[in-house]
């Protein structure tokens, strides 16, 4: 009996241990596994940080091996996008959002493919058409051109006639084609006799312009003036207000399409864009309210004829 239970508790104690081993060797795997991808992520960074965008895709590649997290497939994505390999970042950047079909960093990531469609078609479009440019023409074909080109003669050809001779064959040669009209209005002149100018027409009195007549308005009243001022006012800083969310929205896309980030902080961003693209939009929009009804109250005349322009 005792030989019976020192057996079982020997057969135990080696099943026990036999069970304990996979686990621990399979721990030792995932911390191995996860130390690989540290270096290799460290390194992916390095590379990028001095713009090898290439080798930064490649060790991303590894990391998402070893570790595959959807933002390391956005990281992948923007080193294709810096080193010009837009095919594959358009791949990539697919795969984040089957990985990642959040919505706002889904926007982002359209706004990208977008983009990366854009310059694709520019590339296609500029191989395809055909040289641009004037050529120049050949040297004989130069000089035909000049050669046709008619040359007039000087002035001292068109002398006037002797006193003796009144119509000189000389002179209806020179003159061969004169239109009907300019021969109808040019007569002949004896020689030595002065051509008289022609002296000014004045205008008939009835095809002079009418003088403006200023018609004189009663002054506005002071509260719509005032209301003129405080709408203007309001519309130029509105504006203003919309121009700078608008600012400060493209320089939060262009940090987060310049490189890498983690989830986190891509959400964070994404955030802060939409926040940014929303504001601008409400103020542009009521800016150009106020500015509106400002020009309604400038312009508009009251019931007495009486409007704010011409009173700043």
């Amino acid at each position: 009996m005792l030989a019976a239970l020192i057996s079982a508790a020997l057969l135990l104690a080696s099943a026990g241990q036999a069970a304990e081993e996979p686990v621990s060797k399979q721990a030792a795997t995932s911390a191995a596994n996860l130390e690989e991808a540290r270096q290799h992520a460290a390194k992916a960074k390095v590379h990028y940080d001095l713009g090898e965008f290439d080798k930064a895709a490649e060790e991303y590649i590894l990391v998402y091996r070893l570790r595959p997290l959807p933002a390391l497939l956005f990281n992948i994505a923007q080193s294709y996008r810096q080193a010009g390999q837009y095919e594959k970042a358009k791949q990539f950047y697919k795969a984040y959002l089957r990985e990642n079909p959040d919505p706002q960093s889904s926007a982002a990531v359209k706004k990208a493919l977008k983009e990366i469609d854009e310059l694709l078609a520019k590339e296609r479009k500029t191989k395809e058409s055909p040289p641009a440019g004037i050529r120049e023409a050949p040297a004989e074909v130069a000089a035909a051109g000049r050669a046709a080109v008619p040359v007039a003669p000087p002035a001292s050809a068109a002398a006037a006639p002797s006193p003796g001779s009144q119509a000189a064959p000389a002179a209806g040669a020179a003159s061969t084609a004169v239109p009907a009209a300019g021969a109808a209005a040019t007569q002949a002149v004896p020689a030595g006799t002065a051509l008289a100018q022609p002296k000014p027409v004045q205008a008939p009195a009835s095809a002079l312009p009418a003088p403006a007549v200023t018609a004189s308005r009663e002054a506005p009243s002071s509260s719509r003036r005032t209301w003129t001022y405080v709408l203007a006012g309001t519309s130029v800083a509105m504006l203003a207000g919309g121009a700078l969310f608008a600012v400060k929205a493209k320089n939060v896309d262009n940090e987060l399409l310049a490189g890498p980030h983690s989830t986190a902080t891509a959400d964070d961003l994404m955030s802060q864009s939409k926040s940014a693209h929303g504001a601008s939009t409400l103020l542009l929009l009521a800016g150009v309210a106020a500015g509106a009804g400002a020009g309604v109250l400038y312009f508009w005349p009251t019931s007495s004829g009486a409007a704010v322009a011409g009173r700043f």
